[in-house]
């Protein structure tokens, strides 16, 4: 086994930086000191994290710097890094379990992930230890299930990248026009984020009666939401209790194969992750598809300024519906689906707020519109039939665009749907 490598030399930053001073007392802490390696690991990412954010870290950068692998290494034989990665959070999370759990700052590397983020601790340290552990249990049930199915997804996308990337070097593809298409989005140097729905913030906002907007989401702060909107303190600390918890629909975890499977087969890598695990400087520089309504996924809300179809949610009684801007001869001005009939779906193509990188919208009035929309874009049919209404040549891009499409349910699923509007940005 290769023994620890010697501390590298750290690139200094302010210590009144109070991230910078809780990077150091982890580093310095009981947890750390018998391993040199994850030391000097949580030390790299982290100053990689506060010195450049907009900076995705990746693995064989890691590789390279922190285990003195050469820069040829292949990630997909050596999986060092992973492992290390691994270990680096059960360390952390020991740290906050022990010596650091009065900190009031705390630090994580989401999955899917190798950069540092930070955020303000909940005051769990301070609930009751038999009220907590009921709290852990339920949620340990909860991301167990969702782990599994994820797990299942995972595994079935490794079993076929090996064939898809085979079928595609031998011209074997049959999807030449999907192919196209998520290249000319996706295949620009850029890292690409596939942002799954927050199902868990739709609870926080019903019981406060609030669409909570893209800053307010990122601030991650709930419990002030909650405090301020929900007199009853049992309502209050269930509500919390639920928006807490990290999860997705099983619609959403099906899509995301879909979408790795056309990805994998244009060498085209995807990073999976939950809407409350991505940053602004995430979504404003790279490549983002953004799954979900706006409510769910309120990264969504930087787009929706931008569109002639917009979401609208009313709070009483409970309805969604995409209201039509500017409405053009035959369409209406507003689309409103029918519980358990008629749903309808967006698909948006834009550009990345910076404008360097694309952005794909797929937001349904219901998770079965939802599922809808991911079929749009990974099925041939659908995606010769929007270049038809685009007017495309078969030599010509894809411009950005904006589609509405109106589902029929049968027993809650879109058995079939169709395109009834479009814009061409």
């Amino acid at each position: 086994m290769a023994s620890d490598p010697q501390p590298r030399p750290i690139v200094a930053l302010p210590l009144h930086d109070e991230r910078w001073a809780l990077l150091h007392r982890i580093a310095a802490s009981s947890a750390f000191q018998k391993s040199n390696r994850c030391r000097e690991l949580l030390l790299f990412v982290g100053e990689r994290s506060l010195t450049d954010p907009q900076h995705v870290i990746r693995e064989q950068e890691i590789g390279v710097s922190v285990f003195g692998r050469p820069p040829s290494y292949d990630t997909s034989q050596d999986t060092l890094v992973r492992v290390q990665i691994s270990q680096l959070r059960k360390k952390i999370h020991q740290y906050f379990a022990e010596e650091g759990k009065d900190e009031t700052l705390g630090l994580e590397v989401p999955k899917g992930s190798y950069s540092i983020v930070f955020h303000p601790r909940s005051s769990e340290a301070e609930q009751d230890p038999v009220e907590l552990l009921g709290r852990r249990t339920r949620r340990t049930y909860i991301l167990a299930g969702l782990a599994a199915v994820l797990a299942l997804a995972c595994g079935w996308l490794g079993v076929q990248n090996y064939e898809l990337r085979h079928r595609a070097h031998l011209g074997l593809g049959d999807k030449p026009l999907v192919d196209r298409f998520w290249r000319q989005m996706f295949q620009n140097s850029l890292h690409t984020y596939l942002v799954l729905a927050d199902g868990n913030i739709l609870v926080l906002q019903d019981q406060i009666k609030h669409q909570i907007s893209v800053q307010e989401y990122e601030s991650k702060a709930f419990e002030r939401m909650a405090t301020k909107a929900i007199e009853d303190p049992a309502l209050r600390a269930l509500t919390l209790n639920v928006a807490y918890r990290r999860f997705t629909g099983i619609a959403d975890a099906s899509l995301a194969v879909r979408m790795g499977l056309v990805g994998a087969s244009n060498d085209l890598g995807l990073d999976v992750v939950l809407a409350r695990d991505v940053s602004m400087p995430q979504v404003s520089t790279h490549n983002t598809i953004l799954m979900g309504s706006r409510r769910a996924n309120p990264w969504v809300g930087l787009f929706e300024e931008k569109l002639n179809f917009r979401t609208v949610f009313e709070e009483s009684p409970k309805l969604v519906y995409f209201q039509n801007v500017a409405p053009k001869p035959g369409e209406q001005a507003e689309y409103r689906g029918q519980w358990s009939k008629l749903s309808y779906c967006r698909v948006a193509y834009l550009p990345n707020p910076k404008g360097n990188g694309s952005v794909l919208l797929i937001s349904g009035t219901d998770v079965q519109a939802t599922e809808a929309g991911g079929e749009f874009v990974t099925n041939e049919h659908w995606v010769r039939t929007f270049r038809n209404a685009l007017g495309l040549k078969p030599d010509e891009s894809v411009p950005y665009f904006e589609f509405l499409l109106e589902g029929k349910m049968v027993i809650n699923t879109v058995p079939q749907f169709q395109v009834i509007a479009w814009r061409r940005h």
